[in-house]
């Protein structure tokens, strides 16, 4: 085998596979699997997703998976993934430019920042509907050392899985203790 045929077969991969028709279904696939995936990751919720936002989390792993699949088989062609690749971002940026401009829709597929706790007072009526538990939110308050939460003025859970604290001006009020029972 010649090192044109070889680099060719690294490149396009086997001849069934080298054809514009596959390229086409390879970007085809992409598309639809990278709303699918952001289509998860919204439904797993905020804590699930960590502290990235769904649409970042997705670009992680699409972009890690067509980067390394090359890499390792053989038979994955270099030119299939950088099609995955280059789709990817492709529509990571058109989204985010959409998103940019729709502020409603943004808020529905990236979420919004939910109330947590107001004047000392847990709302548990928001908590536990895939977001974040009473258990995670003690947890989150233990963090920035809050050993009340009635230290806490307002405290809401971001988008991105992080927990954003307004303390007490002044003597805290009555609440809840965030410590565990141990």
């Amino acid at each position: 085998m010649s090192i044109l045929s070889e680099i060719s077969r690294i490149l396009f991969g086997e001849s069934d596979t080298a054809h514009i028709g596959f390229f086409v279904e390879v970007a085809l696939r992409t598309v639809v699997m990278y709303f699918y995936t952001i289509f998860l990751a919204r439904m797993v919720g905020q804590s699930g997703v960590g502290q990235i936002g769904p649409f970042e989390f997705v670009l992680v792993i699409a972009v890690g998976s067509a980067a390394g699949d090359p890499m390792l088989y053989p038979d994955v062609a270099l030119l299939h993934g950088i099609i995955v690749i280059t789709v990817v971002i492709l529509l990571h940026r058109a989204t985010a430019s959409i998103l940019n401009r729709d502020r409603k829709l943004e808020e529905r597929l990236e979420g919004v920042p939910i109330l947590v706790v107001e004047k000392g007072k847990v709302k548990e009526e928001v908590l536990g509907s895939g977001s974040l538990t009473k258990r995670e939110l003690m947890s989150l308050l233990r963090i920035e050392g809050i050993r009340n939460t009635g230290e806490v003025e307002h405290a809401w859970f971001e988008p991105a899985g992080r927990l954003s604290i307004f303390r007490v001006d002044g003597r805290a009020r009555k609440g809840e203790n965030t410590l565990p029972d141990v």
